[in-house]
């Protein structure tokens, strides 16, 4: 403190657990650059984009060490010098990229550059956006065609289908768990259309019996009065109307 009674500030060194945060914290798995110094989420979202990196770079790569403090990654190739090291920031769940280096020098014939089978997690994370709109119509056809089209990999059907059920399971959540959901979406309908009745019921070894539908509307004009409808689905999974 100066005599004037004001405070003088003494330089300080930053401290090293200060700009390890400086960076622009990454989110997405599918970054269009991976470079030393980037700062991820957390080891899911690096792994997912170093294999997302590996499928767009058509190659292999082995993991050397993968830990909730570190994630290191070495080309297949022998003695090839490509390799890749991330490491915890201050034991959060963030990951920092500490050494990369992207240069192969294993041979371009060797099995490590026959194109890699890209995983559905991969490919579906990929397609994300295409299901954004639950209106639009995207099919595993169309998975196969933009793929080999955009990326020059060839999938077959089921790899298409099961990278489409992967995006939409990113985007939905998993099928299975809507049902807990459905009393919810009950209560919505009662509130939504005073007057109707819902139930849920279900057997005695905890399936659900068939859904009756019952609508009705007042006819106009000569018909008058009020018609009434009733609708199921049969074991088919055809509506009957009654």
């Amino acid at each position: 403190m100066c005599s004037s009674g004001t405070l003088k500030l003494i330089d300080m060194p930053t401290s090293p657990a200060i700009v390890e945060y400086e960076s622009t914290i990454i989110t997405e798995n599918t970054p269009t650059v991976i470079e030393v110094g980037q700062v991820y989420n957390d080891n899911q979202t690096i792994a997912s984009a170093m294999k997302h990196y590996s499928v767009m770079n058509k190659f292999q790569f082995r993991v050397k060490r993968s830990s909730a403090r570190s994630y290191c990654l070495v080309c297949v190739g022998e003695d090839c010098t490509w390799h890749f090291k991330s490491t915890s920031i201050n034991d959060s769940a963030m990951f920092k990229i500490r050494k990369f280096n992207s240069l192969h020098t294993c041979s371009l014939m060797d099995n490590t550059y026959i194109q890699r089978k890209p995983t559905a997690m991969v490919v579906g994370s990929m397609v994300i956006p295409k299901y954004a709109d639950p209106k639009t119509i995207y099919t595993p056809k169309d998975i196969q065609i933009d793929i080999l089209s955009e990326h020059g990999m060839n999938l077959t059907y089921m790899q298409a289908w099961r990278a489409k059920e992967k995006a939409l399971e990113f985007l939905r959540g998993y099928p299975v768990d809507s049902y807990s959901q459905l009393p919810s979406y009950l209560y919505i309908l009662e509130k939504t259309y005073p007057g109707s009745v819902v139930k849920l019921k279900k057997t005695d070894d905890d399936c659900f019996l068939p859904v009756l539908v019952v609508d009705g509307t007042f006819l106009k004009s000569a018909y008058r009065g009020i018609m009434l409808t009733a609708s199921t689905m049969d074991a088919a999974g055809i509506v009957d109307l009654l």
